[in-house]
């Protein structure tokens, strides 16, 4: 277990953004970092906390309709104002705020000054838990067909708060889609098509054209110390759990592990 506050967990080296950077820029330095979250910042305030969620959902909006992707600016996309902590803020406290909020990281400020950040990924290393992960499967989490498009694909993520979206075919998986694939592909067409044109392509795009193929996947109702290190190993937010037929039995969020951290 980790000791009781944030201190020894949080990273120290923060990926920031300004507000006024476009969100191709935000999009580059996510995957360039291999990280989901961005802070916002404008001069030396946090102003706002950028996901790749947010990313998703709104290069896919109608609210940007026929705007291109360098048009579009991070403050336009960020949560504001941020949820912040201090270093001496307990371990207890942070799963409780990510647990009721829904969200996946917390800058560290001390003195107005930002210092760290704290992510699910941190807090799911220090999990030692010796039991199974049956009790937080989601069974009836959503799926998706590879021939749906991927404007349904982030239709459901939204609606049905899904991270990741199995993709089934004959009820066996044989991909998964992320946030970060379907905001690429959002992107994509907002950098390469006219505008005029914008609608209509990505319409036509499918999840097959976007997924990830043989992803991770836990087999079986394993440990959670097992699927602990697959979540560290993967980088994932969310597993898709199987049978030994490869047939989609659930789904398990990173976000659930931190209960055992309460």
């Amino acid at each position: 277990m980790p000791r009781n506050d944030v201190s020894s967990l949080m990273r120290t080296s923060v990926i920031t953004i300004d507000k006024g950077e476009t969100v191709e820029v935000a999009l580059d330095l996510m995957e360039r970092n291999d990280v989901n979250h961005l802070v916002v910042t404008s001069g030396d305030r946090v102003v706002g906390v950028l996901s790749i969620r947010d990313i998703m959902e709104g290069l896919g909006s109608s609210r940007f309709e026929r705007i291109p992707a360098r048009r579009i600016y991070v403050s336009a996309l960020m949560t504001e104002p941020p949820i912040t902590i201090g270093p001496s803020t307990s371990v207890k406290e942070v799963v409780s705020i990510m647990l009721e909020k829904g969200i996946g990281s917390l800058p560290v400020v001390e003195g107005g000054k930002l210092v760290g950040i704290v992510t699910e990924t941190d807090l799911v290393r220090s999990l030692d838990y010796q039991g199974d992960i049956k009790a937080l499967v989601k069974e009836d989490h959503p799926k998706i067909m590879p021939n749906e498009r991927i404007v349904h694909a982030r239709n459901v993520m939204l609606e049905r708060g899904a991270r990741i979206l199995p993709v089934v075919e004959g009820g066996k998986l044989i991909g998964i889609v992320t946030e970060r694939n379907l905001a690429r592909a959002f992107l994509g067409v907002r950098e390469n098509v006219d505008p005029i044109r914008m609608d209509n392509v990505v319409r036509k795009i499918l999840v097959e054209d976007v997924m990830v193929e043989a992803p991770r996947r836990l087999r079986g109702f394993v440990s959670v110390n097992e699927a602990r290190d697959l979540f560290l190993e993967s980088g994932l937010p969310a597993l898709p759990v199987v049978d030994e037929d490869d047939k989609v039995i659930g789904v398990l969020e990173r976000r659930s592990l931190l209960r055992f951290l309460e």
